[in-house]
């Protein structure tokens, strides 16, 4: 690793200390280019450690590397001098890594709580196109930015918590308490978190604000802070037949009623024309967009649009986001059926999954009830001889944070002084050269929200340009040297996101403290994708930031 750590970071500090990157944020690097290669160094290949353990939750067969790689982060958190032990969850699932930083003695009546959460699991790596073009559990280190599975999700994120709260420990300037929850399920639902959570609550004691950092910036170039996810149902729906499988040309007929077609019908039954979830009562508690909410929308629209033009006009962006963050939709993920993969089979047993994402507002027991009864009646209307089961696999609550509070405005400041003002005014007028996509085509199925250009996604708000168009090719100096657009707003992005994190809702109700997420990544890192990655000076940043928030809010 030294030798190629060393290649690596020599081209990313060789960057940091000639020009800012390429993209619409200043690399202010305010210590000297010595201390932050050495911190980088420790930092890297503590990491570097971590991804080699395999802790896919998913997969029953690295329960040991699981476990292991919890021992390793317990290790680190003790070799720092934090308080730390394992909280052991349901049914012997990976366990939940515990760590408290205690603040200094003399700040000890005043002194108050920050708590960090995060998870040490990943998804598999193991894909059908087996497109990683390295080792996935081998941290490399190419052209400025690291890959690996869970560098981005969300090992390395924890990891620069991790260091700047030890930073500051060591430096004896920590005023708060800083307590770390690390969980090893998050990817599989959070198997046994909430209760575990309560039976330690005696040993967490209280805590004044929340503090998560498991996710990316909406394109590759802007700072952003999330605050708001939505909610999920998973569920299983599976229709069953008294009868064997059957064969279509010998038994096929009107007078059976057969698996996949009652359960097909069902499944039409939930949603209807432009995707609009046909459950009733299902939108009647989403509230209106309010005007600092749709303020927000005109801020990100515009801000993306002088970027990138060709993301197309800006109120079809602002359906996209609007459609896929504050609004709930409705996925059916797979049909499997039994039998084999003959054309002319009758399977006797029919099975989809599903999802709704749910947004605030909405509960997933009041949608869990809906939901049952409208399947319910849907399978009644059909008279079938079959049997109908409706399992729900897995909820999570949707959240909503609020922007203006303490720890996100303290959040606001540290990444400006982190990264500087997002958008200079001081720099040339000329906007920055971006590879100009080519123009969307036009779908032509015209949405409820009468967009002129198909739905943006990741894939797009993402920058087209490689690793090695943006940090130089590969044993060469990038090149730096092109202007910064100038835009009116420097401030990070207010956004929030479709996905759904289960703890952050229950962790709020249950510790009475507001929560704030900071992305740490940029829309290009390919969590849960092949090639996983996280830029070197996003992670270096996320310890700045991370480091900020603990001693400023230590103030308050």
């Amino acid at each position: 690793m030294a030798a190629l750590l060393s290649g690596t970071l020599a081209t990313a500090s060789i960057g940091l200390a000639k020009a800012p990157l390429r993209v619409t944020v200043s690399l202010c690097i305010c210590d000297g280019l010595h201390r932050l290669t050495l911190a980088l160094e420790e930092l890297v290949l503590a990491l570097e450690k971590f991804v080699s353990y395999q802790t896919v939750s998913g997969r029953p067969d690295r329960a040991h590397d699981c476990r292991r790689g919890a021992s390793f982060l317990k290790s680190l958190f003790k070799r720092f001098g934090a308080e730390t032990e394992l909280f052991s969850t349901d049914r012997e699932r990976n366990p939940i890594v515990f760590a408290r930083f205690a603040g200094n003695h003399h700040s000890a009546s005043k002194r108050k709580t920050i708590l960090f959460y995060g998870h040490y699991d990943v998804v598999s790596a193991d894909s059908e196109s087996q497109g990683w073009q390295s080792e996935p559990f081998a941290l490399q280190a190419t052209n400025g930015y690291l890959y690996a599975r869970g560098v981005s999700d969300n090992k390395g994120p924890v990891l620069a918590a991790l260091y700047a709260a030890a930073d500051i420990a060591q430096q004896k300037h920590l005023d708060t308490n800083i307590v770390f929850l690390i969980e090893g399920e998050e990817e599989s639902g959070s198997r046994g978190f909430e209760r575990a959570i309560k039976q330690n609550k005696h040993i967490i004691g209280d805590v004044d604000w929340i503090l998560l950092a498991n996710s990316y910036w909406l394109t590759d170039d802007i700072p952003c802070l999330t605050y708001g996810l939505r909610g999920v149902i998973r569920a299983t729906l599976e229709i069953q037949s008294q009868r064997p499988d059957l064969h279509s040309g010998v038994d096929g007929s009107q007078l059976i009623h057969e698996a996949m077609k009652d359960l097909t019908a069902v499944l039409s039954k939930l949603s209807g024309a432009h995707g609009r979830i046909d459950i009733p009562d299902f939108y009647n508690d989403i509230p209106p967009i309010t005007k600092r909410g749709r303020e927000r929308y005109d801020i990100i629209s515009s801000t993306l649009l002088q970027q990138d033009p060709t993301l197309g006009d800006a109120e079809s962006l602002k359906a996209s986001f609007k459609a896929r963050w504050r609004e709930p939709s409705l996925t059916v993920h797979r049909i499997k059926n039994s039998g084999s993969a003959s054309s002319s089979n009758i399977p006797r047993m029919a099975k989809a999954d599903f999802s709704l994402r749910l947004v605030p507002n909405q509960t997933t027991s009041n949608v869990e009830r809906t939901l049952r009864r409208h399947i319910e009646k849907s399978f009644a209307e059909l008279r079938s001889t079959n049997e109908m089961t409706l399992t729900i696999e897995h909820k999570a609550e949707p959240w909503l944070g609020d922007p203006g509070n303490l720890i996100f405005r303290t959040l606001e400041k540290a990444i400006m002084e982190a990264w500087g003002p997002v958008f200079s005014h001081d720099q040339p007028t000329t906007l920055a050269t971006r590879k100009r996509r080519p123009k969307p085509r036009q779908n032509c199925t015209q949405s409820t929200q009468s967009s002129k250009s198909p739905p943006a996604t990741s894939s797009t708000l993402a920058s087209p340009t490689t690793p090695t168009s943006i940090m130089g090719k590969e044993n060469q100096p990038p090149d730096l040297h092109l202007p910064l657009p100038v835009l009116p707003f420097q401030k990070p992005l207010y956004i929030r996101e479709g996905g759904s994190i289960p703890a952050i809702r229950f962790l709020e109700t249950e510790f009475d403290a507001p929560a704030a997420h900071l992305p740490c990544g940029q829309a290009s890192d390919c969590a849960h994708l092949d090639n996983e990655r996280l830029r070197l000076v996003n992670l270096y940043k996320a310890r700045e930031i991370f480091r900020k928030v603990f001693v400023e809010l230590g103030k308050k």
